[in-house]
Formats: structure tokens, sequence, C-alpha cells
């Protein structure tokens, strides 16, 4: 205990509110200065929800896009398929991009007062209350998708060699439609130069 004698000795010279006023200043000071520290450089915690939010878009616009490039694909191939048909070339316009429906908690509840005064009146309250999280994957925080809408075809274009001849151009029409399930006005059919 000697290192601590020192110490002691400074302590028994010198007021003690003076010291314990100094030491409360310094205390004060420091306090402040995390406040200020704390204000001025936040920690990035929204940055990681920025990056989730754009990966999942990102995503989804990768989704959206390998769904309507592979429609696009089958479709060439299958119509390439069709006896008299040579070159093919679609184009597949659609309403909307894809919709998806995540994952979510609901918590409904409802209460219901009923209160009687000392004249019979009476009087009923009933307040409702809910609330909606997003469900979360545990591992890397991305939402967990219960289903997605694919969107609407808004009408198809054929251009194949071959579809100047009506039978063909018959085919091509009524296999657009049943693969897309479209009416018939919503598919148009030329012939490749």
């Amino acid at each position: 205990m000697k290192m601590f004698n020192p110490i002691k000795e400074y302590l028994q010279n010198h007021n003690h509110k003076k010291i314990i006023y100094n030491l409360l200043m310094i205390i004060i000071v420091c306090i402040i200065g995390l406040i200020t520290w704390d204000t001025l450089f936040p920690i990035k915690n929204s940055n990681k929800n920025q990056d989730i939010s754009i990966q999942n878009t990102k995503e989804e616009d990768i989704s959206q896009n390998n769904y309507q490039d592979t429609a696009q694909v089958q479709l060439k191939q299958i119509l390439g398929q069709i006896k008299g048909v040579g070159e093919v070339e679609v184009m597949v316009t659609y309403e909307a991009s894809t919709e998806v429906v995540p994952a979510s908690n609901i918590t409904k509840s409802t209460q219901i007062t009923e209160e009687k005064d000392a004249q019979g009146g009476t009087r009923t309250t009933t307040q409702d209350d809910s609330s909606q999280n997003m469900v979360m994957s545990g591992q890397n925080d991305k939402l967990i998708v219960i289903k997605e809408i694919k969107p609407q075809i808004r009408g198809v274009v054929v251009v194949a060699e071959g579809a100047g001849d009506i039978m063909i151009k018959t085919a091509l029409i009524e296999a657009v439609q049943t693969i897309f399930q479209v009416p018939a006005h919503k598919v148009m059919v030329y012939e490749k130069k």
C-alpha cells in the first residue's frame, strides 16, 4: 500500500471540497463529450437495413427478369418446334412486375368496456388494436416470402418464318393462347422477312 501513500498525503494536505468539485467537473465534461460524440458520429446500423433492402430489391429484379426472359426463351423454343415454322422471334409484354407477398405476424386484440352509471345509463366502448411485423429469416435477415404473383401478360408478338401460311399462323396463335392463357386479340403473329 506504499503507492497509495502519496495520494493519501495529498488529500490530507489539500481542501477536500475543491478536489471533489474538480472530479465532478471532469465527470460532467466526459458525459457531455460522450453524448456529443454519439450525436456527431452515430453507429451505422441504418446502413445495414438499407443494404438488406437494396439486396432484396436487386434479388427481386433479377428474379422478375429471369421469369420474363425464361418465358420468352421457352415460348421461342416451343414455337420453333411447330411443323412449317422456321426461325422464330418472340416478345412478351407484361402489365406490371412480379408481386411478392411477404410473411408477417399479425396481432389483433379487441377490448370491450361496458360502464353503468348511477342513473341506469350504460356506455359501451370498443377498442381494436392490431400490429403487423414482417418475418425475417434468422441467418441473413432476408424476408420470408409466402408467394410470388406473376405479372399478367399484356400481349405477345411472334415473328416467324412460315407465318404467311394461314394454317401455321393459326397454329402459332393457338400455341401462345394455350401456353399463356391469353385471348387471341392479345396475340399478334407476323411473317419474318
